[in-house]
């Protein structure tokens, strides 16, 4: 890349902008959604069309009976297995989804003539594409912020069938007729002729346990960044070539969760959650601290917003009315309209995860309220997360420590409005959603600077 490629700014090195356009590739899309990944997917792309590029969105049919097709969305993919839709692993049908899904994809960027590709979530969506992209050899950026590539990648059907080691007739026969070729150009089934298998990532269990990091050759993905440092590592022992990869944390549109930071003189009484309700979101754990808390005497009340698994909710509301706990539970009617009021009326955010969450955007949102956090150390909160100085931190699953937490909270006022306004400024200095959609704009003009000279 060269010098001419780059402007001053009053911060570091930037791109010059370009208006380009960009067909967004993604597995669901809002209205028609699942989570806060497809709500990101939705905010950068329009934060985009909004700074002058073309975008077009190519996504499934998801909450739909048939496709669906305007100015900027094309609902046209087809899901095979999440999100409710049924796993179809027959070969033939099989076949009629792959064959779908390659042929929309071409039919769209024929049309669209795009400058790059933009790939999200591929989570139940058909892992060929990753092929037919490199076969485009049009620029292709990777967004990775869940598990597609480090986890569902290896559970592909049709990637599967062609792949993995072992004795299939029909697919010896069909190789034998030549006919892995002619899928190759309408459904891929491999990246180049001759890997035929590809037992690091469809092999049996026991062959998976020895994959090296970084390993693995069959799938390039030469312009990619990940929510967090956390996934990346997660996807590199998993074996796939991303060490790469770039680090872009998720943002927040910052200007709407304003509040002030509390004076120290304000207790530390009333304690929220905003979390989905299952066995990995940790608020038995929370529940567990707060009787803590009254059997020590202490006194703070929670409020957990959120919806789950109907058996998990039984649990926790069994648990609080047995201990005769101040928790109560409460929906919101629109989360983006409603949380930052909600944020506002609590004095403490717990986040209280027990999985490998890549990245969380609750606690950016509460801290940008004015909120201090207490959070557990995993996945992305490790990189979020820095004891006294912008939280304060637990082990996750550790009713003892975290109820500890939250009296240290309160015993310490002038800490946590330290806390609590190094937080914010965090927030609006560095995941401000504006200061995000920048880097992420660099780096697709970067991708196309690159590709232009190799």
């Amino acid at each position: 890349m060269t010098q001419s490629s780059w402007q001053k700014t009053s911060g570091p090195l930037k791109l010059r902008a370009r208006l380009v356009k960009i067909l967004v590739l993604t597995n669901l899309y809002p209205p028609h959604h699942a989570g806060t990944y497809d709500l990101r997917c939705q905010a950068i792309t329009d934060a985009l069309r909004l700074r002058g590029h073309s975008t077009l969105v190519a996504t499934s049919n998801h909450g739909l009976n048939t496709e669906q097709r305007d100015e900027e969305v094309h609902r046209r993919l087809l899901l095979n297995g999440g999100y409710g839709h049924p796993l179809l692993t027959r070969f033939r049908e099989l076949q009629e989804v792959e064959e779908h899904n390659n042929r929309v994809l071409h039919e769209v960027i024929a049309d669209f003539q795009p400058d790059l590709v933009h790939v999200w979530s591929l989570l139940g969506l058909s892992k060929s594409l990753i092929f037919a992209l490199r076969n485009s050899r049009l620029p292709t950026v990777y967004d990775v912020a869940d598990g597609w590539l480090a986890e569902e990648l290896r559970q592909d059907p049709w990637l599967r069938w062609w792949n993995a080691p072992g004795t299939n007739l029909v697919r010896t026969s069909l190789e034998l007729a030549g006919r892995r070729n002619h899928f190759d150009v309408t459904a891929p089934t491999r990246m180049v002729k001759g890997l035929d298998r590809i037992p690091e990532v469809y092999g049996p269990p026991k062959f998976l346990a020895n994959v090296q990091p970084d390993s693995i050759s069959s799938f390039r993905f030469d312009r990619l960044y990940f929510c967090s440092r956390a996934l990346k590592q997660t996807t590199e022992q998993a074996g796939f070539r991303v060490s790469h990869g770039e680090i872009i944390h998720p943002g927040i549109p910052a200007q709407h969760f304003v509040g002030e930071v509390k004076q120290p003189s304000t207790p530390v009484k009333k304690l929220l959650i905003v979390s989905p309700l299952d066995e990995p979101s940790g608020v038995m754990t929370a529940a567990q601290a707060l009787l803590h808390l009254r059997q020590n005497n202490a006194q703070a009340t929670l409020s957990i917003y959120g919806r789950g698994e109907s058996d998990y909710i039984s649990q926790l509301r069994s648990f609080v009315v047995q201990n005769s706990l101040p928790v109560e539970f409460l929906t919101v009617s629109n989360q983006n309209r409603d949380l930052a009021a909600i944020y506002r009326q609590h004095d403490a955010l717990l986040y209280t995860a027990e999985w490998e969450e890549p990245f969380a955007t609750v606690p950016l949102e509460a801290m940008a309220c004015g909120l201090p956090v207490i959070g557990a150390l995993i996945g992305g909160g490790r990189e979020l997360f820095r004891h006294g100085e912008n939280a304060l931190s637990y082990t996750p699953g550790d009713p003892l420590e975290l109820a500890a937490r939250i009296q240290e909270l309160q015993m310490q006022p002038v800490l946590r409005r330290q806390m609590a306004e190094t937080a914010q400024a965090e927030v609006q200095s560095k995941y401000n959603e504006t200061t995000v959609v920048d880097e992420i704009e660099n780096y697709l003009n970067a991708s196309i600077e690159v590709w232009q000279h190799t």
